[in-house]
């Protein structure tokens, strides 16, 4: 096997674990895009805010002043950020969406079935070891499909 062919290799596996990060990176947006909608929900249900102040009132003397509005810089922020993690989120989409091509012409030039499908089940479908040696079935354990899959992406 030539050095060209080692390197294409080891630049293949490493899709496999980028992958598997930006799967983790999608869930996390998602979970701040959740928090941030019900920052902007919990601003809109409380509608104005009040706060007291001291300082001159109209009349000219000097006491608490009632102050009532709308937390509008405050809602403006959390809509901007809503927006931001919304076109992060579309990008980091249309990325995976490419590495997990990637990932199957990489999975499918593999010559070993039982590989291909540990691989399969492991990075695209993110089943648990145990989980996929009952799948595949035979006298495979957990143990025996993690030990498998880490060989074949230490080679």
């Amino acid at each position: 096997m030539g050095r060209s062919k080692k390197w294409g290799d080891k630049l293949k596996k490493s899709i496999l674990v980028q992958y598997a990060d930006m799967k983790e990176e999608i869930k996390d947006i998602r979970k701040r895009i959740e928090k941030t909608k019900d920052k902007i929900k919990f601003i809109e249900k409380g509608g104005t805010v009040f706060d007291v102040v001291s300082g001159t009132r109209r009349d000219g003397t000097f006491g608490s002043i009632k102050i009532e509005g709308f937390p509008k810089r405050e809602y403006n922020k959390q809509v901007d950020a809503l927006k931001r993690y919304l076109m992060i989120l579309e990008k980091a989409e249309t990325r995976e969406i490419q590495i997990l091509t990637e990932i199957e012409e990489y999975i499918n030039s593999i010559e070993d079935a039982r590989i291909r499908m540990i691989i399969r089940y492991r990075i695209i479908d993110d089943m648990q070891w145990k989980e996929i040696a009952s799948r595949i079935g035979g006298k495979n354990t957990e143990d025996s499909i993690r030990k498998a899959f880490e060989r074949f992406i230490e080679k």
